[in-house]
């Protein structure tokens, strides 16, 4: 396959057995394959009209009856030509018309080329492109609603905005440097730490809700601890209503990470059963304890249940990460032990899984716990880590602007400021080194 080649299509829909898919071609040729594939003239496609077509192989047998639309660049997507083919979605037919494609001398896209190829050609910047990224790996209404609108250019816009402010202070700091005398900046000085001080809150708040958006996109990842048989798996089956875990009296039945989803509330959970904690010198059940500690390592939220009737514990849970204890196996306290377990720690949770009791207090305790890590409440969210990290080292550069060994300065002031707006301009993708942008677009599944 030659990889010069500049026309390049893929499955833009998801791949499988389905009532219809989607084939994107896009590059110089891809009006001509159009016309190659449904034997009409290059006059028959307007741009962004759809027209139902049969589509034919090189030996003029009949493929599909598709519906196919043209895009003319530089009003398509990727901001080149681009031709999309809505055929039925048997796998068959797909690979007839990608093996006519290939005939034709065309190449299969690389993962992500298509939106790569959109930034390059300025139809979207880089906080777009990753907005993209997350609208398709969102796992909630919420997490697919905050994507859209940063893909929309919501954040980008507030980006520029920020960066805006960022070189008004700086022309600020230059004029004063360029005319006037040293003995005197204090006004104009004002002026500018005040825009400085404003810009860096909202740099702080914008680092702050990547976290918040991780949590309604991807879901928060609930993970069930505690020691051997004290109703972990009872609690994981009765909270998502079904059998999911196998449960018995005998230790060391669960072995490996068992999870699956539920709602809470407007909240996505992923509820995480794992392998009781102990020491063990079985090497399979000690294995499913590693994973477990992993488990707890990368979790929102731990539940750490205790036998209520035994009060077994485990040590040494991690402290960054929000937890509710919970006592189970209430149904076979009395009503005497359980008012003494409550007075004992207010903040517990009582339940009994194999009855149901006190899951509608466990389910409010998670609501509050969640809502709690959700801290800022934002009109736009930054929706990958590498521009939290950007923004952090913008956020650094203006702290030092406004440090008492730097302020009343001006060069220093101006030399920072300059470090923040350098920051903006790779957020944007203004100034992106070529491994930044492989490692970026290598997340993108192929056809998009």
């Amino acid at each position: 396959m030659n990889k010069k080649e500049k026309t390049y299509y893929a499955l833009s829909s998801p791949p499988g057995r389905s009532a219809t898919a989607s084939i994107r071609i896009s590059g110089p040729r891809s009006l001509a394959t159009l016309c190659k594939l449904t034997t009409k003239n290059e006059h028959i496609f307007k741009h962004g009209t759809t027209r139902l077509c049969n589509i034919y192989n090189k030996n003029n047998i009949l493929l599909d009856r598709s519906v196919v639309v043209f895009y003319r660049k530089p009003k398509s997507y990727t901001g080149e030509d681009v031709v999309e083919i809505h055929t039925h979605g048997n796998p068959l037919i797909i690979q007839s018309i990608f093996n006519e494609l290939s005939n034709f001398g065309l190449r299969p896209a690389d993962p992500g080329e298509f939106t790569r190829n959109a930034y390059l050609n300025n139809k979207i910047d880089l906080v777009q492109a990753e907005a993209v990224l997350s609208l398709i790996n969102a796992q909630t209404n919420k997490g697919v609603e905050l994507s859209i609108n940063s893909a929309s250019g919501s954040l980008s816009s507030h980006l520029k905005k920020l960066r805006g402010s960022l070189i008004n202070a700086l022309s600020h700091v230059e004029y004063e440097l360029d005319i006037s005398e040293m003995d005197n900046h204090s006004k104009t000085l004002k002026l500018i730490v005040k825009d400085i001080e404003k810009t860096t809150k909202h740099i702080n708040n914008l680092i702050k809700s990547y976290n918040t958006l991780r949590l309604l996109r991807d879901g928060i990842r609930v993970i069930i601890v505690g020691a051997p048989n004290v109703g972990k798996s009872t609690l994981f089956n009765a909270l998502l209503g079904q059998d999911r875990a196998i449960v018995t009296n005998q230790p060391g039945t669960t072995r490996d990470a068992i999870e699956s989803s539920l709602q809470i509330l407007n909240y996505s959970i992923l509820l995480v059963d794992t392998a009781g904690i102990r020491e063990t010198k079985k090497l399979i059940e000690s294995e499913g304890i590693k994973k477990t500690k992993l488990e707890i390592a990368g979790a929102d939220l731990i539940y750490h249940v205790l036998d209520s009737t035994t009060k077994k514990n485990i040590k040494k849970l991690p402290t960054t990460t929000k937890t509710i204890t919970i006592y189970s196996k209430s149904d076979l306290l009395s009503k005497q032990e359980k008012e003494s377990l409550i007075r004992g720690n207010n903040e517990a949770v009582v339940v009994s899984g194999k009855l149901g009791m006190g899951l509608k207090k466990l389910t409010q305790k998670t609501t509050k716990a969640i809502e709690s890590s959700i801290t800022q409440k934002e009109s736009v969210y930054i929706t990958s880590k590498r521009q939290q990290t950007i923004l952090l080292n913008a956020f650094k550069a203006l702290n030092s602007a406004q440090s008492p060994e730097v302020l009343g300065q001006l060069e220093l002031i101006s030399i920072h400021l300059k470090d923040a707006i350098n920051q903006f301009d790779w957020l944007l993708g203004k100034t992106t080194a070529d491994d930044v942008l492989n490692t970026i677009f290598s997340e993108f599944c192929v056809g998009k």
